[in-house]
């Protein structure tokens, strides 16, 4: 063989190891870089929610005195609500990722008042003030909304062992501790979560599974609607919550979306995006920032066909579809199948 023909054939046995490698450090690229960029994400969102909650606690009104007064605070009143808005929406952006990977910290900021009274039992909350016993955003929301709780989250509420009827706070004492106690362990819970945030290194499967989670979890927050149980219920901003979920999930996806077509996942990535498309439809066809109204009699397991037309039960019938995983093209599916593509472990839920 000719010194041309050798050099050729040492080129050809060659190739296909090169090929290999470049695989494999075009694979080890891709998740370096969703890890990165995932982070960043995730730390810019929570440095946002952190400074949300230090506008809470800076607008909440401390009269020589007095507790607060609806006329006469109304204006620090507004600021408050606009500022909580802000901070809900920045964590539920990233809350997919972020509560899997500190589960205590959102219990800490995002746990609800239910889920607070099942630990404390009868005693409940004496000090709805202060720092301890129910705390976080919807401790705070509570209060907030306490002259304007819808009728359903009364009647939800009053039933469980621990309750006491929301207020503003009464006295000068009461709003001193408002304000430098509940509103401060908000502001230092989510600055410790920055904390703990800072050093770690992603497992980009699992924050990928926290997004699949929190896709499926848009079902039980419409769901819950039907019982005075849904998660913004004071504030009754459920719906800004489900479109901050979407939202925070798209912007996830599209970290992993290069990596997907560098695999030959156009297909499924138009599949996705579709998915996440009806969801964007049926959010943006309702009003304002509520969920609205069930029907009387609504049945999640056998809604009539009178409910379903209503829109909550076409709402609710969009987010079944997309969550559920064993309907072929729904948004979960299609997520599921992304994490197969790209060898990651699929979702399990919280």
């Amino acid at each position: 063989m000719s010194r041309f023909g050798r050099f050729f054939l040492c080129v050809a046995l060659a190739l296909p190891l090169f090929v290999t490698g470049c695989g494999k450090v075009d694979e080890e690229a891709q998740r370096a870089r969703v890890e990165k960029e995932m982070k960043q994400w995730l730390v810019s969102k929570i440095r946002d929610f952190r400074l949300a909650a230090q506008d809470l606690q800076t607008a909440a009104p401390l009269t020589p005195g007095r507790g607060w007064d609806a006329q006469e605070d109304a204006r620090a009143i507004a600021a408050m609500k606009d500022a909580w808005g802000r901070a809900r929406e920045a964590y539920e952006l990233v809350e997919g990722a972020v509560a899997p990977l500190f589960p205590e910290s959102d219990t800490a900021t995002d746990a609800r008042y239910d889920d607070f009274l099942t630990i404390l039992g009868a005693a409940g909350d004496p000090k709805p003030f202060d720092a301890e016993g129910i705390v976080g955003v919807h401790a705070i929301e509570r209060i907030l909304w306490a002259d304007s709780i819808p009728t359903e989250t009364l009647e939800f509420e009053r039933g469980l062992p621990g309750f006491r009827p929301a207020a503003f706070p009464a006295t000068e004492a009461e709003a001193r501790d408002f304000k430098e106690k509940l509103c401060a362990k908000l502001v230092s819970d989510i600055a410790s979560l920055e904390q703990q945030l800072a050093p770690v290194e992603l497992d980009i499967a699992f924050a990928f599974r926290g997004l699949i989670d929190l896709t499926n979890e848009q079902l039980e927050k419409v769901d819950r609607a039907s019982t005075g149980r849904e998660e913004s219920r004071y504030a009754q901003s459920t719906l800004r919550d489900l479109r901050a979920n979407r939202e925070g999930c798209l912007a996830a996806y599209k970290i992993f979306q290069p990596w997907l077509l560098s695999r030959g996942g156009s297909e499924l990535d138009q599949q996705v995006l579709a998915s996440f498309e009806r969801l964007k439809s049926s959010y943006d066809a309702l009003p304002g920032a509520a969920i609205p109204r069930p029907p009387q009699g609504w049945s999640s397991l056998e809604p009539n066909p009178a409910h379903a037309a209503t829109p909550f039960g076409r709402l609710f019938q969009v987010v079944k579809r997309e969550t559920d995983d064993s309907q072929k093209g729904s948004l979960s599916t299609s997520l599921m199948s992304v994490a197969d593509t790209l060898g990651l472990p699929k979702a399990v839920l919280r």
